[in-house]
């Protein structure tokens, strides 16, 4: 016997309202079963702590799932033979940031920026600094969190706030490296001819209808209020939605996310052979930090997580946000805890096994 569809939204809504009084945060989930033709939405807490309540369609800060758009463009370059994923980053930086490579990846004395790839860039393999996790960021967007970010700056951050890791490739592992989504958007603002924020609209927002996804800082607000981040008890709505950019400055709601994710994996974004390479995952050694229940590895811009034996594609972002899709069942979960200082993974879980408990899906393992 399967489980009812009010006993499943029960469930959800039960995994919003504690991560909202834990936190104190706004808690969003939207779970759709397609071949049920279901979709559940769910919220809790305020806008803002205090604040009016929290919708299931209200927007909020996706951080790293930006990553999967910024990759899904790279890739779509390469299918119209603009780049290869093997291409040096050199041969496609834009003039006025090639005297930046020099300093960008120095180790032991020894810099290895000219020999970074796009590939590497996209798979977290180049060794480079974070400079969105160092010190240095974090109080110089507390200290002034109006400040209006360029990707030259961030990038200088990535020069001065810390070391690479490793020299790029050569089997040496995964380093996750936002300054490397910085180079990679630069790079499409290069051979696209327009900014970012214009490229992401004019070749997956607009073909896909997702009307309330923007690059926050760069367009017009979209949608209802946003709901507030939180760095434990600090409120981050206040810093600049361009201290991310490539690498994590779009907003976006649950609608939006879930439609991107299906038509990802459905091959209406990037199509075959290029799908595929994108998907593809890659097992590193990760910092334990990263690890999470049933990480398999990443891709471009994609994690690969089995979760209650589903095998999920997309992405997690620093809010608490996330975005999963399983390609053979459709089962898409997105949402946010809006909190840094905890992961979704809680409610990832919770959602995949009432599913599987619910006898809705066949799940094979």
């Amino acid at each position: 016997m399967s489980t009812s569809p009010d006993t499943l939204a029960a469930a959800f809504q039960a995994l919003v309202d504690h991560e909202a009084a834990v936190e104190g945060a706004a808690a969003l989930l939207r779970v759709e079963l397609p071949s049920q033709h279901t979709v559940w939405r769910h919220a809790a807490g305020g806008i803002e702590r205090g604040g009016a309540p929290a919708l299931p369609t209200s927007p909020f800060r996706v951080a790293s799932i930006t990553k999967t758009f910024t990759a899904a463009v790279v890739t779509q370059l390469a299918a119209e033979g603009r780049l290869h994923f093997d291409d040096l980053m050199v041969q496609h930086l834009p003039a006025e940031y090639l005297d930046l490579v020099p300093r960008l990846h120095v180790l032991d004395g020894v810099s290895h920026g000219e020999s970074i790839t796009v590939r590497q860039l996209l798979t977290h393999a180049s060794g480079l600094f974070d400079y969105a996790l160092s010190p240095g960021f974090f109080g110089t967007i507390v200290a002034d969190p109006s400040h209006v970010w360029t990707p030259r700056e961030m990038l200088e951050g990535a020069t001065v706030w810390g070391t690479p890791h490793f020299p790029p490739g050569g089997g040496y592992g995964y380093a996750y490296s936002d300054t490397g989504y910085v180079l990679l958007g630069v790079i499409i603002e290069g051979l696209d001819g327009r900014p970012l924020h214009e490229s992401y609209r004019a070749r997956i927002l607009e073909p896909l209808g997702l009307a309330n996804t923007y690059l926050e800082g760069f367009e017009a607000h979209r949608g209802s209020a946003m709901t507030h981040p939180h760095e434990g008890e600090f409120d981050a709505a206040p810093i600049h939605g361009s201290a991310d950019w490539a690498g994590g400055g779009l907003v976006s709601d649950t609608d939006d996310l879930a439609a991107f994710a299906q038509a990802l994996v459905a091959g209406r974004v990037v199509a075959e052979p290029l799908l595929h390479e994108m998907l593809e995952y890659r097992f590193r050694t990760l910092d334990p930090a990263l690890h999470s229940p049933g990480y398999l590895g990443y891709g471009f811009g994609v994690e690969a997580r089995e979760v209650n034996g589903f095998l999920l594609r997309g992405h997690r972002g620093h809010w608490g946000a996330w975005m999963h899709v399983d390609p053979v069942s459709g089962l898409t979960i997105t949402g946010t805890i809006n909190q840094s200082n905890r992961r979704p993974d809680s409610v990832v879980q919770g959602v995949t096994a009432a599913v599987r408990r619910s006898g809705l899906l066949e799940v094979t393992s």
